[in-house]
């Protein structure tokens, strides 16, 4: 493992404290994040990017590994679901959730209404966690604890993903991501085949992009049709099928030029589709997760075709997150929920987890490529991510927190009450983002 002299040195007598009382675990991490990175986090102003990257940002790599392999372990233990159901067959795959002191309670979905046995499954979240094992095996190649879940998730999001032709361009990369990683030739060819489903169902030569025509009325998440126009692009060059690349292409300038409100910078969460081209906001309100897959989808088609405008775009989007939309926290740090774009309102009652976890995986594709760099703010999204919103006790982490990170209580009739559960979406991103921050 790399920085191995740092975790013997400094980090295992932490983690064995923390073995030993996991309660205090939230106070050492605090203690040795500090320590590493000698800064506070949140005394100064963060809206504007910093001009080099830093040092530091390897030193937080033992508070990944740590946090990772409890994360796992927990995973490892209390995500499979034996009756889990692919296209009404039963496969096995992960539950959708499960009480953070009571792993029996999962698939939770109102208060008091527990559902032990059930079939319900995403199959999104069993390439999550795929993804998330496969990049820790290339990180800790020594460690061989995980194999048979690998195995079995292999299995799984292969079945899963068969002829799946959903217009959800990131799946593209990560099925081919992980064929690369595990050297699986089978993943990386169906990552292929739904690129060729994106440009054969649900790329509409007429209007020019790629939306979700199969739903009645049309309509597209804008994230989703530019990470699906990323795949063209990046698909149609390596396959040597120039019209795919046109089709993303066209696909990107069309949800820019619709999908980017002029006065945010940020993207609209939906749109519905209109024949005549102008398509119009299902909803002034979007999300941090929103525009930190567009801004990964965009520094992707840049990196591949080099016009600057997806790289200006990206930034203004990631200086409007830190900045004008008032979505990150400078109090206490974290993205809020939401805000809407026609009124100026900000939806600070909590903050979701995947957020922080997508927004990071922007920053880093970003930094890798622009001389503008936002190094404290990815230094700040994995403190936030091993301190604040991973909790320490259980090691796992909710679909939300409250703004103050304590455990939300959602309204009546609008939730599950007291959101103790563990979800495999959150687990599943978190572990993505900061394994992407080591791989550098």
């Amino acid at each position: 493992m790399r920085y191995h002299f740092i975790f013997r040195g400094v980090l295992a007598p932490v983690a064995f404290m923390c073995r030993r009382c996991s309660v205090h675990f939230p106070i050492l991490m605090t203690v040795l994040l500090l320590v590493l990175t000698g800064c506070g986090w949140f005394g100064g102003n963060t809206t504007h990017p910093t001009a080099n990257k830093s040092a530091n940002l390897r030193d937080l790599v033992p508070a990944i590994d740590v946090t990772t392999k409890m994360a796992l372990d927990n995973m490892h233990r209390n995500a499979w679901n034996p009756g889990a159901l692919s296209h009404g067959i039963v496969t096995g795959g992960l539950f959708i959730n499960w009480k953070m002191d009571d792993p029996s309670k999962t698939n939770i979905q109102s208060p008091g209404v527990v559902k032990v046995a059930s079939g319900e499954h995403d199959p999104q979240v069993d390439l999550l966690y795929l993804t998330a094992l496969a990049e820790y095996s290339q990180l800790h190649p020594q460690d061989r604890t995980y194999d048979a879940d690998l195995a079995r998730m292999i299995a799984n999001v292969l079945s899963d993903f068969k002829n799946y032709s959903m217009p959800k361009g990131w799946l593209y990369f990560y099925l081919r991501k992980d064929g690369l990683l595990l050297n699986n030739a089978a993943l990386v060819n169906e990552a292929d085949d739904l690129a060729r489903s994106f440009y054969t169902s649900s790329y509409d030569a007429t209007l020019g992009y790629v939306y979700y025509r199969a739903h009645k009325p049309a309509l597209y998440d804008t994230f989703q049709s530019l990470q699906c126009g990323a795949a063209l692009v990046d698909a149609g060059i390596r396959l040597h099928q120039p019209n795919w690349v046109d089709a993303g292409q066209k696909t990107l300038d069309h949800i820019i030029a619709v999908g980017l409100n002029p006065t945010y910078h940020l993207f609209y969460d939906r749109m519905d589709v209109h024949s005549e081209g102008q398509d119009r906001p299902e909803t002034f309100v979007t999300k941090p997760s929103t525009q930190g897959q567009a801004v990964e989808a965009l520094v992707m088609v840049y990196t591949l075709t080099h016009r600057q405008q997806y790289l200006d775009i990206a930034t203004q989007v990631l200086q409007s997150l830190y900045g004008s939309s008032k979505l990150w926290d400078q109090q206490r740090g974290g993205f809020f929920f939401s805000v809407d774009m026609h009124g100026g309102e900000v939806n600070s009652a909590y903050k979701e987890t995947r957020s922080q976890s997508l927004v990071l995986i922007a920053l880093h594709h970003y930094d890798m490529v622009s001389s503008l760099h936002f190094t404290a703010q990815e230094q700040q999204l994995v403190y936030l991510l091993t301190n604040r919103f991973f909790q320490g006790t259980y090691h796992g982490f909710f679909y939300r927190v409250t703004s103050d990170f304590q455990i939300y209580v959602s309204p009546p009739g609008q939730g599950i009450g007291r959101e103790d559960y563990f979800t495999t979406e959150a687990m599943g991103t978190v572990l993505d983002s900061l394994q992407q921050f080591e791989q550098g």
